[in-house]
């Protein structure tokens, strides 16, 4: 398996329909009561693409069916922007203890004292990085393969960090190919489903 650093047309990735998937495992007991257990750190999104030959030119389908044909369909996986969620502001991702130099990019969500985080390997480049909320010009590296902030020097206690930017979604086809055609230019390729990958 590789990861191509590569994505679908902008056309595409807007209007992609996007579902999330929980693993949650549910056994209901003889008294109906419901034992639950989520099976996995976080869930995992899907996403339907289409695009009728009525709406997109011919250079979007091909685009389309070369990537499908290098990732080999399900095997390998590639970069995906969900334009429905693909911005982080002041993402707060650590906080410095003064030995800890790396700090993995992340979403979180905060309901009623639960905190739920979301792992972000694929940033794009540039990532802004800030300690206390001022931007730092250097002193750290960005690892855009697996969205980890390395720090030169360890941030101090209690300094917190924080980045903005953009991230991709790394995603892999989850169907066969199909398509029907009147002759090459005349095709229509139905409704693919993409998977997210864990990294």
């Amino acid at each position: 398996m590789a990861f191509l650093n590569q994505g679908l047309p902008t056309q595409v990735e807007q209007n992609a329909v996007r579902r999330d998937e929980e693993d949650i495992e549910i056994v209901t007991t003889d008294g109906g009561f419901e034992v639950r257990n989520a099976r996995s750190s976080q869930g995992l999104r899907e996403y339907d693409i289409s695009f009728p030959a009525a709406v997109y030119g011919d250079a979007v389908h091909e685009a389309v069916i070369a990537l499908y044909k290098v990732a080999r369909g399900k095997l390998h996986s590639f970069r995906f922007r969900d334009f429905t969620d693909y911005q982080l502001d002041g993402e707060v991702i650590g906080t410095g203890d003064a030995s800890t130099t790396a700090f993995q990019v992340i979403q979180s969500w905060t309901v009623d004292g639960t905190t739920e985080t979301r792992t972000i390997t694929r940033p794009v480049s540039p990532l802004a990085v800030y300690k206390d909320g001022v931007l730092q010009g250097s002193g750290y590296t960005v690892d855009y393969t697996t969205g980890i902030v390395t720090f030169t020097s360890a941030p101090g206690t209690g300094v917190e960090i924080s980045v903005s930017g953009t991230f991709d979604v790394p995603v892999r086809f989850d169907t066969v190919q199909t398509m029907t055609a009147l002759d090459r230019r005349l095709r229509h390729v139905d409704t693919m489903t993409l998977r997210e990958v864990r990294e």
